[in-house]
C-alpha cells in the first residue's frame, strides 16, 4: 500500500511538473471594447493588461478567442488555462482561482425597443417577458436566478440584439458598450433602443483554472501585484473613456 501511495504521489508530482512546462492557454471572447479581434490580432485594454502580466511573469502563452461557453468550459475543466474578461459572481467563486479584477466598471441593464413602450414597467412584469441572453454568461445566470422564465439563449450579443430587432424577444440584458457595438454590427439604429431598467454591476476579472500548478498561479499573481504597484493600470491599458477606476487601490483582488 505504501509503495502504491508513493507511486501515485510521484506520478502526481511528475504530471504537475509537465503542466508547469506547458504554455498557458489564455481564453476569452469577442467582447468589444475590452477584448476583440482586429486584423487577426487580439486587442483591447483588458487584453493589453493580460499580456503585460504574463510577459512580466515570463510565462509562455497563446490566446484563443472563442464563444464564451467554450472558453468557460475549458477554464473549468483543463489545467493551465487563464480566462478573461470573466465576471466574478458568487456562483463562480469556487470554480476558479481569481487573480485580479480589471480597473473598469460596467453596469448591466435591461433594454427594449422604444416602440414596445415598456418604460417604467415593474420588475415583476419584466420577468413575464421574453429576454435574450448569451449561453453561460453572468447575464444568463442573473436572469435565471431572478425569476425570468422565458429566456432565449444564443452565442453572441449580436444575435441577441438581432432577435430583439425582429421581435423574437422583448428584452435584452447587456452593458451600454456591448449594446452600442452590437447595434452597429447588425445595422440597427441605437436610438431605436432604450434602457428600461438596471440589473447589476459587473466585476470584470482575470481567473485561472483550479487545476493549474500553484507555481504558475503564484507567478501570475506576483506579476500582477508588481505591475499594479509600479504603474497606473488605467494608463497602461490606454482607456479613452471614464469606465476606468482612476482611484483604484493598488493590486486589488
Amino acid at each position: 500500500m505504501i509503495k502504491k501511495a508513493l507511486l501515485l504521489l510521484f506520478i502526481l508530482i511528475l504530471s504537475m511538473r509537465c503542466y508547469a512546462k506547458q504554455p498557458l492557454l489564455v481564453v476569452t471572447e469577442n467582447l468589444w471594447p475590452f477584448n476583440f479581434v482586429e486584423r487577426g490580432e487580439v486587442k483591447g485594454p483588458h487584453t493589453e493588461l493580460v499580456k503585460e502580466i504574463l510577459e512580466l511573469a515570463d510565462i509562455d502563452y497563446t490566446i484563443a478567442v472563442l464563444p464564451w461557453a467554450r472558453s468557460y468550459q475549458l477554464a473549468q475543466t483543463k489545467p493551465n488555462v487563464l480566462i478573461y474578461t470573466i465576471n466574478r459572481t458568487n456562483s463562480r467563486e469556487d470554480k476558479f482561482h481569481w487573480i485580479a479584477r480589471f480597473p473598469s466598471r460596467a453596469d448591466i441593464n435591461y433594454y427594449a425597443l422604444k416602440s414596445s413602450n415598456l418604460t417604467n414597467l415593474p420588475s415583476d412584469k419584466l420577468k413575464q417577458l421574453t429576454i435574450g441572453t448569451q449561453i453561460g454568461t453572468a447575464n444568463d445566470t442573473f436572469v435565471t436566478h431572478h425569476g425570468f422564465e422565458n429566456i432565449s439563449r444564443v452565442t453572441h450579443v449580436r444575435q441577441t440584439l438581432g432577435m430583439l430587432k425582429i421581435g423574437r424577444v422583448d428584452l435584452v440584458i447587456a452593458s451600454d458598450l456591448q449594446l452600442q457595438r452590437a447595434a452597429i454590427d447588425i445595422g440597427l439604429d441605437v436610438n431605436s433602443i432604450e434602457k428600461i431598467g438596471y440589473a447589476f454591476s459587473s466585476i470584470p476579472s482575470i481567473a485561472v483554472s483550479l487545476q493549474t500548478p500553484p507555481e504558475i498561479i503564484a507567478k501570475i499573481e506576483g506579476a500582477y501585484k508588481k505591475l499594479a504597484q509600479e504603474k497606473d493600470l488605467c494608463q497602461l491599458m490606454q482607456y479613452d473613456d471614464n469606465s476606468c477606476y482612476q482611484g483604484m487601490s493598488k493590486a486589488q483582488p
